[in-house]
């Protein structure tokens, strides 16, 4: 009993960016920050200087926002390391900020992410299936071929009217290996799922890639084919 005490007298709220995480600790009735790099060695100085400060590392409750860009991967590897990670709910946190008479976007910031820890104990997210993160890898990256194939689509005409035949010949013939790469994509992906039925369905899916949406999260899984 006295363990699970001292685990919720302290708390963390991290702030996420690119290359850096900032995260504001309270305990003891003290504030204290640290800034890092959003990378591997970041995560374990994180947890190194938690420990300095005589913060137990399992079951810490630390509050971050997954809808937020970069911070899945430091929410599952703090959980890996034995952190409580919690999410804060956009709507939830929201209504928090006004209650406290706070700008809009203080949503954003470590200490308020750690001050609404403490006072509203959000539930704990828990990271999801290696699977489902190699579905959502195959899907950017899928993204980012397209992204490829469009852009130099895009010059085709343009060299074919400026005479640039041999440019375009050139071009025609990236533009199908892209097409080639594409489809072998769509069908790595097609095979994944059928190797792991019954995973949610991922946020880059909505609106794109509807031959994928209607296969692998339609009737063909629900009906076990």
């Amino acid at each position: 009993m006295e363990h699970a005490i001292k685990q919720e007298t302290a708390f963390v709220g991290i702030e996420t960016s690119k290359l850096l995480l900032k995260a504001v600790l309270l305990s003891g009735g003290e504030v204290l920050c640290k800034v890092l790099e959003n990378d591997m060695a970041g995560y374990r100085w994180l947890r190194s200087w938690l420990q300095r400060n005589d913060v137990t590392i399992t079951g810490l409750r630390v509050c971050m926002r997954l809808d937020m860009t970069y911070s899945e991967v430091p929410a599952r590897v703090l959980a890996d390391m034995g952190m409580l990670v919690c999410d804060a709910q956009p709507s939830q946190l929201e209504e928090y900020i006004r209650g406290q008479g706070l700008p809009e976007d203080a949503g954003r910031s470590a200490v308020v992410l750690a001050n609404y820890c403490e006072d509203r104990r959000p539930a704990h997210w828990t990271p999801p299936s290696p699977a489902y993160v190699e579905l959502r890898l195959w899907l950017r990256r899928l993204h980012a071929i397209e992204g490829v194939r469009k852009q130099e689509s895009a010059r085709l005409d343009a060299h074919l009217q400026a005479g640039q035949h041999a440019l375009h010949a050139l071009l025609r013939q990236q533009v199908a290996c892209l097409d080639a790469q594409i489809r072998q994509h769509e069908t790595a992906i097609l095979e994944h799922v059928r190797r792991h039925p019954g995973l949610p369905r991922p946020p880059e899916l909505a609106g794109n890639y509807q031959r994928i949406a209607r296969y692998s999260f339609g009737a063909s899984l629900a009906g076990g084919h």
